[in-house]
């Protein structure tokens, strides 16, 4: 008789390169940050991330990326670190992000919603930005873009520090 032996399935974390990322990480990475390169230039985020989602096939996926952006601006509860659009760096918060998007689509959205609230939002924010993910992972997997199942960014992650020009502080 065979004996059966499991073995710990460690998963794949998030790359550091956003050249590794899958596409629908990568579709969402950009219109994160085309929201936060607008929202620091005082523009309105929606022409651009419309016109880029438009592109990516999932248009309608700007709107919840308004909403969730706005937000988490309003509810994030320390400098959160998201790259200019061009940079090729994944900082620790736009992975997080990434994850809780990951367990939205999954069906996990009390795990989306604990992620965003341990690591970048109030209480209030991460209960508030949770249909807005949950849309937007809606969006994406309609579109046939499925996010990777990645091991959650490690918690004690260190808050980027600004360098040069590539980090735009939200």
């Amino acid at each position: 008789m065979g004996q059966i032996i499991r073995l710990p399935v460690r998963l794949a974390g998030y790359p550091d390169n956003s050249a590794a990322l899958d596409p629908a990480e990568s579709v969402l990475l950009v219109a994160f940050r085309s929201w936060v390169d607008a929202f620091r230039q005082e523009e309105d985020p929606m022409p651009r991330m419309c016109q880029d989602l438009d592109g990516a096939g999932v248009y309608d996926a700007a709107f919840s990326v308004n909403r969730l952006m706005t937000i988490i601006a309003c509810h994030v509860i320390r400098p959160m670190s998201i790259h200019c659009p061009g940079c090729q760096h994944l900082s620790n918060d736009e992975k997080r992000l990434l994850h809780a998007a990951s367990l939205a689509q999954g069906g996990h959205g009390h795990l989306a919603e604990t992620a965003l609230r341990t690591a970048l939002l109030s209480a209030e924010g991460a209960e508030g930005a949770l249909d807005p993910l949950l849309d937007l992972a809606g969006l994406l997997a309609e579109a046939g873009m499925f996010f990777r199942n990645r091991g959650a960014p490690a918690p004690n992650l260190a808050v980027d520090k600004p360098t040069a020009s590539a980090e735009t502080i939200l």
